[in-house]
């Protein structure tokens, strides 16, 4: 495959691409294959080694290959003609660079807007007329709400459908900035309300054989799987921008794990809805008692560890630990407990609990194997905690972070504080809420704050991919007793790293407004 190839060829340098020839009426292999290093050196280096190399039971022979029309392989994806003006230039520039993976500028969850609004008409049973009347003094808000709950709707058919939404939470939040793309899955945007799976079948199959497409209810994206990654590539340099219902499509390659192994059905779905109550309910009742939430947080203990959830309440210890132990297959069990806390003067179990094995490999297994078994009566849910590079690093952020507050960055300036107050109060109750104001205008950031911790967390990740008047807004968790130099310190490094991956933009585009609290200066976030 050509994941095989390139894990062969990176060892002597960076691979920006690799390319396996098929033959296009059986789709198999013809043996022949072209690989594009980032630096000559790197070339130079692979063609002396890998030469004569045994491979798979198969013996190498690499050869120097020929450049395409005097071009390099990768801006021969378009071919930019002399007589092009400045402005397609650019765009047949973007098209080359975004075919070969480059795409931070984009959000995964990106919605048209007249999509959304079609969703929220559709489920209030009004028109977008009515919805969108001239003498609403709160529309702004209302399509944004209305997108977060489209956004919720998506994310929960994309579950039941096999496709791993964290990932492209993952990527929109740019948590993970190398993020590996896949080559033969493709997430088409900026659909229309009208669109349909037989229509973009009929689009897509035509450049290749089509595995599934996934196109949830709400129509604001879809995923398209193809079987060979050469006819993915083919169809999205060909249908890069065309337009399919007087709309451009946008394409994206998405994040190479977006297939889950399993799907989650709704029995399932209802499972961990209901497990997630249950862990939510933990966190306010011990957040009422003085304990704190990082003892009921998975992500605390190596990756080692297994979440264990959906436990029955009358599962003890030593029935996890016999029910692990008589059903492990490899590897060994390093302990098994059920979370407690009080409860009116008793230890009561909280549904979950945590298992610890020899090592990553047995937990994984663990995971696969024993998921859905039944122990007292409960099918039980298990998942890998995930740990971190710098543990102590990460625990101390997360302590120096507060708990309730929230910063919201990249306001409009249209925005009012009624606006996010309206946004943010269906999440919870609001403590306070914070427009630092300059000359008649606020400075583009907010401060809000709950009463809680629960209601805070479920604005921070509902409103994750919202937009308002336009503007996305970016909400990160306030810093406990940070200075106004250090917030500026932060944010302006922040603002210089994304800018830095981008090509160099007009004069007019580069002017950023800047806003300051004091000495403190932000810099708007365009996207």
């Amino acid at each position: 495959s050509e994941e095989d190839l390139v894990q062969l060829c990176s060892q002597y340098g960076d691979v920006e691409q690799a390319h396996i020839v098929v033959d296009k009426t059986t789709k198999l292999s013809t043996g022949r294959g072209y690989v594009l290093f980032s630096l000559p050196d790197s070339a130079v280096r692979a063609l002396d080694e890998l030469d004569n190399l045994s491979f798979q039971g198969r013996l190498l022979r690499v050869k120097a290959a020929k450049p395409l029309n005097n071009k390099t392989f990768e801006s021969s994806h378009f071919a930019v003609d002399e007589k092009m003006n400045l402005k397609e230039r650019r765009l047949e520039q973007k098209k080359t660079s975004e075919i070969g993976g480059d795409t931070r500028a984009w959000n995964s969850f990106y919605m048209r807007q007249d999509t959304v609004v079609e969703n929220i008409a559709r489920k209030n049973g009004i028109s977008k007329s009515e919805l969108l009347h001239r003498e609403a003094d709160d529309l702004a808000v209302r399509i944004a709400l209305g997108e977060t709950h489209v956004i919720a709707e998506t994310k929960k058919y994309l579950s039941r459908s096999g496709i791993n939404v964290a990932a492209l939470e993952e990527h929109t939040s740019k948590r993970n900035e190398k993020l590996k793309r896949s080559n033969h899955v493709i997430l088409v945007k900026n659909l229309p309300y009208s669109s349909s799976e037989e229509d973009l079948a009929a689009m897509f199959q035509k450049h290749g054989s089509l595995d599934k497409i996934v196109l949830p209810p709400t129509r604001v994206f879809a995923l398209v799987v193809f079987v060979e990654a050469t006819e993915a590539r083919h169809a999205f340099k060909k249908l890069l921008y065309t337009r399919y219902k007087d709309t451009p499509l946008y394409l994206e390659w998405a994040p190479d794990n977006i297939l889950s192994p399993t799907s989650t059905t709704v029995e399932e779905d209802e499972t961990n809805t209901a497990g997630e109550r249950i862990i939510t309910k933990a966190i306010v009742d011990q957040t009422k008692e003085g304990v704190s939430a990082e003892e009921i947080d998975p992500d605390r203990v190596e990756s080692r560890s297994v979440f264990v959830k959906n436990l029955n309440f009358k599962t003890t210890d030593e029935s996890l630990k016999q029910h692990f132990s008589t059903k492990l297959k490899t590897g060994s069990l390093k302990s098994a407990t059920v979370k407690k806390h009080i409860k009116k003067g008793k230890n009561v179990s909280m549904g979950f609990g945590f298992a610890e094995f020899d090592s990553v490999e047995t937990a994984t297994s663990v995971c696969k194997d024993l998921q859905g078994t039944v122990l007292d009566g409960h099918a039980l849910i298990l998942q890998l905690c995930h740990g971190r590079k710098d543990g102590q690093t990460a625990k101390k952020n997360e302590k120096d972070k507060s708990s309730t507050k929230l910063l919201v960055r990249n306001v409009a300036f249209e925005a009012t504080e009624k606006d996010l107050r309206q946004l943010f109060s269906p999440f919870g109750q609001i403590k306070t809420l914070r427009l630092p104001m300059k000359f008649g205008s606020h400075r583009g950031f907010a401060f809000v704050e709950f009463v809680t911790k629960q209601e805070a967390q479920n604005a921070l990740q509902a409103l994750a991919s919202t937009h308002l008047y336009g503007r996305h807004l970016v909400i990160e968790r306030a810093k406990e007793g940070e200075t106004l130099e250090e917030l500026r310190a932060r944010t302006a490094a922040q603002f210089v790293d994304e800018q830095s991956g981008f090509q160099r933009m007009s004069k007019k585009r580069k002017q950023t407004s800047l806003v300051d609290e004091g000495s403190v200066k932000f810099s708007r976030i365009v996207e």
